[in-house]
């Protein structure tokens, strides 16, 4: 459960098997649930549509040469904060700068420090 007792759901949107299960076993570690994981921008936005979510992880760069900005975008509107999970080394000024980034390779401190942060801002909202 997250720290006022509420259980929360995550969206993961990751294309890589692998790095989607270490997401799924963090969230769930950290008292919450998995929503998806989705591989492609048209089925995180169809569950951010039908499925309520308090907070998502986004992997920029998906199969097909898609990127999760569209659905960074979604959640945006939605007011739903996220992380961005990338192994791009650039920094992401602008409308995500204030977007907590979780950089490829990981550790289990990272990842905890990254959740961390997104429970706090499904708590206590900008």
């Amino acid at each position: 459960m997250g720290s006022r007792g509420r259980a929360f759901t995550i969206l993961v949107v990751e294309d890589h098997g692998v790095i989607a299960l270490e997401l799924e076993e963090a969230i769930r570690k950290h008292g919450g649930f998995v929503l998806g994981p989705a591989a492609r921008v048209s089925d995180a936005l169809a569950l951010i549509d039908t499925t309520q979510c308090d907070a998502a992880l986004l992997d920029i760069k998906l199969q097909y040469g898609e990127t999760a900005y569209p659905v960074a975008e979604r959640l945006c509107a939605k007011r739903i904060p996220f992380a961005f999970v990338t192994g791009w080394d650039r920094e992401f000024g602008g409308r995500y700068g204030d977007a907590p980034v979780l950089r490829k390779p990981f550790g289990e401190a990272e990842l905890d420090g990254c959740l961390r942060m997104l429970i706090d801002r499904m708590l206590h909202p900008a």
